[in-house]
């Protein structure tokens, strides 16, 4: 296990994690399905808004930002940090960027400020790029619905995934301390990387009663 990451072990080495059902540990095909599907409404309403608006060329600069933002851009800045990157070969299996070739090494530390700036860039022109033309061709229907699915996207990951994924840096994950912190437990080398940026883990709160103190509590329930 080159980079002792437990997402690397079979989904029956999980029954007893106390964490198995709070986070997206495993690649499930579902997730990525989903993900694809939102995210294809929007692409196939916004392709179809700017070739009514006479800026159909302009579509092969998107695709071709798809291309590097999705295979090298958000691959260095997002995915790198993420536990799914950590799996051995050179084909990322997660339940977003499947498929994306991992061009850049495994960072198990957690994404800096300025990697965040620059997802929210990415996504900013992602989204952004096709709306532009729909304004110039003044299509107003099309650039309405393409706002309405852009929504419906980024709300359904902020509510459905970004509260189970394991790339937990990421400036939209919202998976609670305590799980975190469990993760990180079983997951050493994220832990030190992480420890190492400052990240502090909260140990367990342990039941211990002080037996003078006990003694005192029964005195006092028999007086």
């Amino acid at each position: 296990m080159k980079n002792n990451i437990c997402l690397q072990n079979d989904d029956s080495d999980c029954s007893d994690c106390e964490v198995n059902d709070k986070l997206i540990c495993h690649f499930h095909r579902k997730y990525l399905y989903s993900f694809i599907s939102l995210f294809l409404i929007f692409a196939i309403t916004a392709f179809i808004g700017v070739i009514l608006a006479g800026f159909g060329w302009f579509l092969l600069g998107w695709v071709g930002f798809w291309l590097f933002f999705f295979e090298v851009w958000e691959i260095k800045i997002l995915c790198s940090h993420c536990p799914y990157y950590a799996e051995e070969g050179k084909i990322l299996r997660c339940i977003a960027n499947y498929g994306s070739l991992k061009l850049w090494k495994y960072n198990p530390e957690p994404m800096n400020i300025s990697e965040k700036i620059q997802l929210f860039i990415g996504f900013g022109i992602l989204v952004g790029y096709p709306l532009g033309f729909l304004i110039l061709g003044t299509q107003p229907i099309f650039l309405v619905v393409c706002i309405i699915e852009i929504v419906i996207f980024f709300t359904f990951l902020i509510i459905k995934r970004c509260g189970n994924c394991v790339n937990f840096s990421c400036p939209f994950n919202h998976v609670k301390k305590e799980v975190i912190d469990r993760f990180l437990e079983k997951n050493p080398n994220m832990r030190k990387a992480w420890e190492d940026k400052g990240y502090m883990i909260k140990e367990k709160q342990k039941l211990v009663i002080d037996s003078s103190g006990f003694h005192v509590l029964i005195i006092f329930l028999f007086l």
